[in-house]
């Protein structure tokens, strides 16, 4: 969704994870490595910077517009806030937001790490990313980027998708790998909805009652947000 705008992606062709180990920079034992913490700030620095620089495209203000006759929910593996700033309204962010910092004790969808106890609930917009020093101002524990890593949890909600699933008339995904877990398995959640759309230059042959547009988000979502929003 967000690479035309110009923020990379992970695991595409050209993606992050072609030039960067995955345990260095986005791994919860990279953080816990006192050693490898200023390896890891300095890739999310990156990261915040390639964000702040980058602007909603078509695909993300397209998706916008559908709130003119649809309730609708967002729920994006991206960090970024190009949705937001494009004009969602409701959008859930599995994977964290980069320009948000909070607590290295924050508690994160309920996980607790090696059964120590996280307590500290500070978060805050970053007007710079963190770096090494950075203090909490609650508890003062060293502040980190509010993702979340390899080795945490993402807190799917599973009773919130329930609902979502026997209400859902219309599911469209959009240039997920479709790859990680546990996102991936909304693919095959949403198979009841009435409607299904995947969007994608490559989009994967299942689950095979989706409508499979293959394409960039930039030219598919405006297309087929103008074609719901006529059908109303």
């Amino acid at each position: 969704m967000s690479k035309e705008s110009g923020v990379p992606t992970f695991r595409d062709a050209f993606g992050l994870w072609n030039s960067h180990e995955v345990d260095e920079v986005a791994s919860r034992k990279a953080w816990d490595d006192q050693q490898s913490r200023t390896a890891l700030l300095n890739f999310h620095a990156e990261r915040w910077h390639e964000v702040r620089r980058a602007e909603p495209n078509a695909a993300h203000r397209a998706i916008a517009n559908l709130e003119e006759k649809f309730d609708v929910l967002n729920i994006t593996q991206n960090f970024d806030d190009l949705l937001e700033r494009a004009g969602c309204s409701n959008v859930w962010h599995l994977h964290g937001d980069i320009l948000t910092g909070k607590c290295e004790w924050h508690v994160s969808a309920g996980c607790l790490y090696d059964n120590r106890n996280y307590t500290c609930d500070y978060r805050t917009l970053l007007q710079e990313p963190v770096k090494l020093g950075d203090q909490c101002p609650k508890c003062g524990g060293q502040m980190r980027p509010d993702v979340v890593w390899f080795g945490e949890c993402v807190d799917m909600k599973p009773e919130l998708v329930k609902e979502l699933v026997s209400k859902t008339e219309v599911f469209v995904a959009v240039g997920t790998s479709a790859q990680v877990q546990p996102a991936a398995g909304l693919l095959t959640k949403f198979v009841p909805a009435p409607k299904k759309y995947y969007i994608d230059p490559r989009p994967p042959r299942r689950p095979r009652s989706f409508t499979r547009l293959k394409g960039t988000a930039g030219y598919y979502v405006p297309v087929l947000a103008k074609e719901l929003l006529a059908g109303c």
